[in-house]
């Protein structure tokens, strides 16, 4: 009885801490990097000298590859990452040519552009390389 009594609670500590349930072991880390593994319709947040924060849709292209900019916290189900090679170009100034418009990229204060991807597409729409 004493064993049950104790491996309930660890077992419920377990899942706290890493998680249970269909999104389990799907996780991302500060560096890493994810691959497209179909095109994927999501919004880009600009980021603007004045803290100011703007967007537009944009289509992913399958293949595209995405660095992690932050390990998200456990709770929050999307990553923020930022394309580092689209149709096999890695040069960083042609990566966001290719993926910010010219009237927006060319606006006064305007620093970068980030994708928020949910978390549940590691795995199936994303695939994290190792």
């Amino acid at each position: 009885m004493a064993h049950i009594r104790i491996f309930v609670p660890l077992s419920i500590l377990a899942c706290l801490i890493g998680g249970c349930g269909p999104g389990a072991g799907k996780t991302v880390k500060e560096g890493d990097i994810v691959v497209t593994q179909e095109v994927l319709r999501e919004t880009a947040e600009t980021q603007w000298e004045d803290s100011h924060v703007d967007g537009f849709t944009f289509e992913i292209p399958k293949g595209t590859h995405l660095k992690v900019l932050y390990t998200p916290a456990a709770t929050v189900s999307v990553f923020v990452c930022r394309p580092v090679e689209v149709n096999g170009e890695k040069d960083p100034d042609m990566v966001e040519a290719f993926f910010v418009p010219e009237p927006v990229k060319n606006k006064m204060g305007y620093t970068s552009y980030s994708f928020a991807l949910k978390k549940e597409y590691l795995g199936s729409k994303v695939k994290k390389l190792e």
